[in-house]
């Protein structure tokens, strides 16, 4: 009797631990025939799946298992998917020496080509978007009991119950606007539900890869934003993060691989400490690289590993799907240069071999045009070509809030623009007056729209990609983050003031959105802004006045804070701009200004002159 009791619960253990094969997510759901990524990585997550074999009946697979972890919850496979493997849904059985299960992987054609996958260019202006932020357009969502508290607009941290429903209903009033693209922040899902519930309303916390955030919306209301978005003639960007993850994911408790994340066996994770220009020196020791590439961006944001080779496939063919099954036309990476070159190599070699014309754009919050031109794609720097074709240009948005915000001499705009030949493309660097993580441009400026204006028409006619933030066209303000995140006015019921109507736009609001809505379309208008050359004619301590030219026509720009009684004289005898041209203004009222005596003479000069001229052929 003694063994017997002994012998149970070791025969009990044994069954316990030989349990049939269990499979609770496949990542990702679904890819396409054919495809240029060819094996894909499969990662299931489940239980019992040590020592599993994974098998289909169905024709064209070759399925290799590349690792499965210890404790038999996770399970890569690589799917070889051949020419003669079909559309459809497709049946693959888990099998071990305890017993069998399933799982469905769907085959799909690629999306039409046509109108998607566009990139974007000089010619774009993109509005950038916080859903959460923007405009309620499904109440349903904004409580959802399993993902934490309802949206709580009296709380700046929270969530206040904006959704892409909500920028669907308003791409009218950004095509009116006249810009050419939107721009959102993560979409991915942020929250979790149990424990867990919560989330993170600016996106950027994923804590699951393969799902829209909930209070958002859903998977079908993404890809119907996008496909209404390109039928209006707009481009769309998307935000992705892969340089980690949140920490709701449920890997946080058992981690895929033993070197999914950095430093996965240290209780106390090193911080990154945002080292960049030590990114960019050439002479820099290999240690001081260490934490900008491998501190996690916070406790709560575990700093992915890219150097793993299966975290490499996993975030690649993640990048992949999303662009896939919605047809956006690129992506803005967030973190850009916390993960190493190597990585963004092969990311955007894959990208592109899939979608040539697709455009991602770096977050690299660089302090000069050297540190940033580092992480540029099209040139070899540390044995690595990043391939990365844009990036947002922190530099001259700093020079562009210190000059027009804060009254800085407009010489250094044109101590920035002078190193633009370290680009390859300075044409493809995104210009801004300001984003969601730092106060807004009118705060800054104190209230002064004249001096918002102002930057507006100098970002809106220089050599660049230009990005808005939402509800700066409508004079919104706000201090450092959450503040500058408020929720644009009209965009919930019971707004007292809906500033997406013409009706509703007063005082300031008015006066900027017109003037914004002016400038946007007038660039739409002429090439020699989008596409043209730049000529430096005047630069002092307050003036600042350029020449962009194309075969067509010229534009000059004339930005002045130093009066307007005195008429302004500009040499171009060295132009080709003959005597008596006569350049239209922009602004309803002003006087031409007038090519005399190899001088431009502009009688009338306010803060700003925009004119324009037809070259006569």
């Amino acid at each position: 009797m003694n063994f017997l009791k002994v012998g149970a619960p070791v025969l009990f253990s044994l069954a316990y631990a030989m349990a049939a094969p269990k499979v609770d997510k496949v990542e990702p759901p679904n890819w396409w025939t054919p495809h240029t990524l060819n094996p894909i990585q499969v990662l299931l997550t489940g239980s019992d799946l040590s020592g599993a074999a994974v098998t289909t009946a169905s024709k064209g697979f070759k399925i290799e298992v590349r690792k499965i972890s210890e404790n038999g919850h996770y399970l890569f496979a690589y799917l070889d998917i051949g020419k003669d493997a079909k559309p459809g849904t497709h049946r693959f059985q888990v099998k071990s020496a305890s017993g069998a299960t399933e799982f469905n992987f769907t085959l799909d054609r690629p999306l039409d080509p046509k109108g998607r996958f566009q990139g974007f260019s000089s010619d774009d202006v993109i509005y950038l978007i916080m859903p959460d932020r923007f405009a309620d357009g499904d109440p349903a969502n904004d409580n959802l009991p399993e993902y934490g508290r309802a949206a709580d607009r009296k709380s700046a941290g929270a969530y206040h119950g904006g959704d892409l429903k909500g920028i669907r209903d308003h791409l009218g009033y950004l095509k009116d606007l006249g810009v050419t693209g939107v721009w959102v922040t993560p979409i991915t899902k942020n929250s979790a539900t149990g424990a867990n519930a919560g989330g993170a309303y600016h996106g950027y916390s994923a804590s699951d890869f393969y799902d829209v955030e909930p209070r958002y919306g859903t998977m079908k209301d993404f890809k119907d934003l996008v496909d209404a978005a390109h039928a209006a003639g707009l481009k769309f960007v998307l935000d992705q993060v892969a340089n980690h993850s949140g920490n709701r994911i449920p890997w946080v408790k058992d981690w895929p691989t033993e070197t999914w994340v950095s430093f996965e066996n240290q209780t106390s994770r090193p911080r990154n400490n945002f080292d960049i220009a030590g990114l960019a020196d050439p002479y820099s020791r290999p240690k001081r690289r260490d934490l900008p590439l491998k501190g996690w961006f916070s406790p709560a944001m575990p700093d992915l590993n890219q150097e793993d080779p299966l975290v490499s496939d996993y975030l690649i063919e993640n990048a992949l799907w999303w662009i896939g099954v919605s047809g956006v036309d690129a992506f803005r990476q967030d973190t850009f240069p916390y993960v190493d070159r190597p990585f963004w190599e092969k990311y955007h070699t894959a990208i592109y071999r899939q979608y040539p014309d697709f455009v991602v754009t770096g977050e690299i919050t660089a302090p000069n045009p050297v540190a940033l031109s580092f992480f540029e794609g099209g040139v070899t720097r540390r044995g690595v070509d990043t391939k990365l074709r844009s990036i947002l240009d922190f530099p001259l948005e700093s020079a562009v809030r210190h000059v027009f915000g804060e009254g800085q001499p407009m010489t250094a705009l044109v101590d920035l623009l002078t190193q633009d030949s370290l680009y390859q493309h300075p044409e493809m660097l995104v210009v801004f007056p300001g984003n969601h993580d730092q106060p807004r441009f009118l705060t800054l400026a104190k209230g002064d729209i004249s001096k918002l204006m102002m930057a507006e028409a100098f970002l809106l006619t220089t050599r660049r990609v230009v990005h808005l933030y939402y509800g700066d066209e409508v004079a919104m303000q706000g201090g450092r983050d959450p503040d500058n995140r408020r929720d644009f006015p009209g965009g919930w019921p019971d707004d007292p003031v809906n500033d997406f109507t013409a009706e509703g736009r007063t005082g300031d609001a008015a006066k900027v959105f017109n003037w914004t809505r002016d400038l946007l379309h007038f660039r739409q208008e002429h090439t020699a802004i989008r596409r043209g050359g730049m000529i430096e004619l005047l630069t002092n301590q307050d003036q600042y006045a350029y020449l962009r030219t194309s075969p067509e026509e010229d534009v000059l720009v004339v930005l002045n804070r130093a009066g307007h009684d005195k008429p302004i004289q500009i040499d171009v005898d060295d132009l080709p701009l003959k005597d008596g041209l006569r350049l239209t203004p922009l602004a309803a009222g002003a006087s031409e200004a007038l090519v005399s005596g190899g001088k431009i003479v502009i009688e009338q000069p306010g803060e700003v002159r925009i004119y324009s001229a037809k070259h006569a052929h």
